[in-house]
């Protein structure tokens, strides 16, 4: 039709916009952007036009791109909500976080009952720990959206991060919110064509077909995250030595831009379906027709879950893995992988599954191709004075993480401590941390704040700055306790009982036999990290063996 109105005006421009939202909605994506620039040409002023354009580059990873599409729909239309959202996303992702919150406020001021808009500068605030405002936003937007998945997962992810919260209270509101899923949506399904007609235990070994040896078992493994994301230095090991001999692997992948970990995964797996825009019950039921003996979740309440999919039970069997440092709250996810040090028999953290522990660590990690050279020297050596450091993202740098870090730098009069993260781009957030830091006697001069790195590689070589990494607590560093100790640099750790998102590090440290290293009290974690700043002699030797 669109087609057809342009050949009795081939300058109209909400005919090429039509007809850019059809390929859009089909994932025509370069059809659409054509059509968009169309638009565009006719009419200089089309917002809507240089809005979705916007969107396509930034899907497509043309970030420049994005934001000039952006920037004109503000031109021409200052109080554009869609703009104002989008612009401000990027922003927060560059670290750019003052201009990235000015841009959703101003979202919010054009559309107040914008939910996705109140989503948004929660995460915003989150980045750079401002954690009571970001609950107090994600408030607003579930109660603007009540159902609201994404919303409600970014309010228990935020709730993990809080040291003033019992482990009790964290629990409760995961499984007061999977009770709730629950409720709302009942199992898709009842029989599985893997199952076992003679098994009465749907979740049960005996349910699985492959059980007998009649076949390999059938596993999927599902994210939003296989590209080059945390997740993916994990699920690496797992994809590439599988035993096709017993295992058949299906990735359920939700990746929007694919990149060469997307490629390389594909690569290693007999079979790859990707289920990015389709609906849960399409998912569900692809699933289920896949004959999935289990099903495993690699997501938990992070980013693009497909929890309310879970909840169909595509699968007999269920478990959710290394995405997410706590329950998923759901009686309907069968199970939880971990291991003894992240999760004490004796003091394990709450859960809605059964814990299903592996024999050493529950994680395996593979470091990134190529990485740079470990410096051999201590820090200290190099640069005259003892650098203690921490890469993770400011969300983690809890009140509790400040506090006993202060009390180190005292202990070490002449250490400085080295914080590199997104948010330290923005000379606001280094003022608030710097701020934070004098309020327990720390002078900002002993404080090195820095954004990210562009590139994984320079991001690596960062850690050559730093003698002796610091873990934060109550949600421990996972990707970066693996990247410190890949470069050379040890790291102590604060753990605690019942609190598996606090114990991942005590569990990657027995793994390189660096227990000592665990503490159990803030004054453990004082007297440890000082002492290991102060010995140059193992410094040198953890540096030179740790990749080794």
């Amino acid at each position: 039709f669109f087609k057809q109105a342009l050949t009795f005006n081939t300058n109209n421009a909400d005919i090429y916009f039509n007809l850019a939202v059809m390929y859009a909605e089909r994932q025509k994506f370069d059809r659409a952007k054509v059509n968009y620039e169309l638009a565009v040409h006719f009419e200089p002023g089309h917002i809507n036009a240089h809005n979705n354009l916007g969107v396509i580059h930034r899907r497509q990873g043309n970030v420049e791109a994005a934001v000039h599409c952006f920037e004109q729909a503000l031109k021409f239309s200052p109080a554009m909500n869609l703009a104002n959202k989008n612009l401000g996303a990027i922003y927060g992702a560059m670290g750019r976080m003052s201009e990235a919150i000015s841009l959703t406020r101003a979202a919010i001021e054009a559309s107040p009952c914008d939910a996705e808009a109140y989503n948004n500068l929660a995460l915003l605030l989150r980045d750079q720990c401002d954690m009571d405002a970001c609950l107090a936003h994600l408030a607003s937007c579930i109660k603007l959206a009540p159902e609201n998945p994404h919303a409600a997962s970014n309010r228990l992810m935020s709730l993990n991060y809080q040291s003033g919260l019992s482990p009790q209270e964290v629990f409760e509101a995961h499984r007061s919110w999977g009770a709730a899923l629950e409720a709302r949506i009942p199992p898709s399904f009842t029989s599985w064509p893997s199952a076992s007609s003679s098994s009465s235990s749907p979740g049960a070994a005996g349910a699985v077909g492959a059980a007998a040896g009649r076949r390999p078992l059938r596993v999927g493994y599902m994210s939003p995250d296989f590209y080059m994301h945390s997740v993916s230095y994990f699920i690496h090991a797992a994809l590439r030595y599988h035993d096709p001999t017993f295992v058949h692997v299906t990735c359920y992948s939700d990746v929007a831009n694919e990149d060469d970990k997307t490629r390389l995964f594909k690569s290693m797996v007999p079979r790859w379906r990707s289920t990015l825009g389709l609906p849960d019950d399409e998912v569900a039921s692809m699933i289920h027709s896949d004959g999935i003996d289990v099903l495993v979740d690699l997501t938990g309440h992070t980013g693009n879950n497909r929890l309310a999919m879970l909840v169909r039970r595509p699968a007999p069997v269920i478990v959710t893995w290394m995405g997410y440092p706590h329950t998923t709250g759901l009686t309907r996810v069968d199970y939880r992988i971990s291991d003894e040090h992240a999760d004490p028999p004796s003091a394990p953290g709450l859960t809605t599954e059964k814990l299903v522990y592996l024999p050493e660590c529950f994680l395996c990690y593979t470091p990134p191709e190529p990485a740079p050279v470990v410096s051999l020297r201590p820090a200290q050596e190099t640069y005259g004075s003892i650098t203690f450091g921490c890469f993770n993202n400011l969300a983690k740098v809890s009140t509790l993480s400040i506090r006993v870090w202060s009390r180190l730098l005292h202990e070490v009069p002449s250490s400085r401590l080295f914080l590199k993260s997104k948010a330290l781009l923005c000379l606001k957030v280094q003022d608030k941390f710097r701020r934070a830091f004098a309020s327990h006697g720390i002078e900002a001069a002993r404080l090195d704040l820095s954004g990210l790195q562009p590139q994984t590689g320079s991001h690596l070589q960062m850690y050559n700055l730093v003698d002796v990494a610091l873990d934060t607590a109550p949600y421990a560093g996972t990707t970066t306790t693996c990247e410190a100790l890949y470069m050379g640099v040890p790291v102590v750790t604060l753990r605690c009982p019942g609190i598996h998102a606090q114990n991942v590090g005590a569990s990657l440290l027995a793994a390189v036999q660096l227990e000592d290293l665990v503490s159990s009290s803030e004054e453990e974690f004082v007297c440890k990290a000082a002492m290991l700043a102060r010995h140059t002699t193992r410094l040198a030797a953890l540096r030179a063996g740790l990749r080794a």
